[in-house]
């Protein structure tokens, strides 16, 4: 084992170029797969533990009797002016028509199962017909104790259920809901919002990538600090940087390569793998520093490497297995945190040991200077 690390070591100081090409070229196809990963909703199936008996029982509900998924629309009696002819009440015959014409529109949506309104028990109870007016209206809700699951108790606001399949396109569904609630002309005073939890999961969703990008910055920012205050040098502090950096990227690349995908809950992955694999970054390049006076930049990196490898792969090996004992739990999506957490210090540890030394011997052993002004001349 160690005449293989030697020779790795040498063979990585002596053609730091053919390195960082193969690198590069790895990189570019990571890039690739990285953009293919889908941003998957969470469902209460990821949450919930598996072998559990009210679990299974709702599992069981929902194979059976159909989705337990609920899209609520929300209409509020919001008036403005006191003394107009604004809506104040539901159950005002306007709002009750308004509410029919949404609730009948949203039964002709792709991937609705069925719908329940206020106005389809008070048609229930009332020959198929809407009341004509608000005193009609207000006799037959104090004689229906099930109007009280779809109108509050002040009647300033009414609930329209919209239950879906279980396989329904949330993107899709939300948009045709949207224009269903903006094209049905609504009567003065009244206001219509989309609710529900699948609805909060669609939130959770869009928000995946831009949390990301704003934690993965904020990650790199303070990592930079860090890095730059230990080393108190530009080239150094840069340097172990390219570990998170490539080893991110392979990482999310491989993701992207096995359809994984990402969820809410693995979301924030990326800064957690960051935090980690800064570190065989910090000591690749603390042990180079170490061994430079008196050698050269080829030698010294070629002893650190041989001295670090083996200490490396040994904490990658505990992570690892730390990181796959998640699975081991009942909550499913701590299993799948911990896989894409091995993904990402697996491969900053093998960024580690061929990005960052193949670059510090380039670094070392160039005369910036020189190749600096033969650019300008050219």
């Amino acid at each position: 084992m160690a005449k293989i690390i030697e020779r790795y070591s040498g063979f990585v100081c002596r053609h730091p170029y053919l390195v960082l090409l193969a690198v590069l070229m790895i990189s570019i196809s990571a890039i690739y797969f990285s953009g293919t990963i889908k941003m998957k909703t969470s469902s209460n199936r990821d949450f919930l533990p598996e072998d559990e008996p009210v679990v299974d029982t709702l599992f069981a509900i929902e194979d059976e009797f159909g989705s337990t998924n609920t899209v609520y629309i929300i209409v509020d009696a919001v008036p403005q002016n006191t003394g107009s002819n604004e809506v104040r009440d539901v159950r005002d015959p306007r709002s009750l028509r308004y509410i029919d014409n949404i609730a009948a529109l949203a039964m002709h949506t792709d991937d609705v199962i069925e719908v329940m309104s206020p106005t389809s028990v008070i048609k229930s109870i009332n020959n198929g017909r809407l009341p004509g007016s608000l005193r009609e209206s207000q006799e037959l809700t104090y004689k229906n104790g099930l109007l009280d699951r779809y109108i509050s108790r002040d009647y300033s606001m009414a609930l329209v259920r919209v239950q879906t399949t279980d396989d329904v396109n949330l993107d899709i569904l939300e948009l045709e809901l949207g224009k269903l609630i903006s094209q049905v002309t609504k009567p003065p005073g009244i206001e219509t919002n989309l609710g529900g939890t699948i609805l909060e999961q669609q939130v959770m969703k869009n928000n995946i990538q831009p949390d990301m990008a704003r934690t993965t910055t904020y990650s790199l920012i303070g990592i930079l600090a860090i890095v730059l205050l230990l080393f108190r040098s530009l080239k150094y502090g840069l340097t172990p940087l390219s570990t998170i950096m490539f080893g991110s990227i392979w990482a999310m690349g491989f993701v992207g390569f096995i359809g994984m995908g990402l969820s809410s809950t693995t979301s924030g992955v990326l800064s957690m793998i960051m935090g980690i694999g800064i570190d065989f970054g910090i000591q690749v390049v603390t042990r180079y520093r170490l061994e430079l006076p008196g050698s050269t930049p080829e030698k010294a990196m070629a002893f650190s490497l041989s001295s670090v490898i083996i200490p490396m792969s040994t904490t990658t090996l505990a992570a690892l297995i730390g990181f796959q004992a998640l699975h081991l739990g009942k909550l499913t999506f701590m299993g799948e945190m911990g896989t894409m957490m091995s993904y990402g210090v697996a491969a900053c540890m093998v960024a580690a040991v061929t990005v960052v030394p193949a670059l510090i011997v380039i670094f070392d052993t160039m005369d910036l200077k020189k190749t600096i002004k033969k650019l300008t001349e050219v």
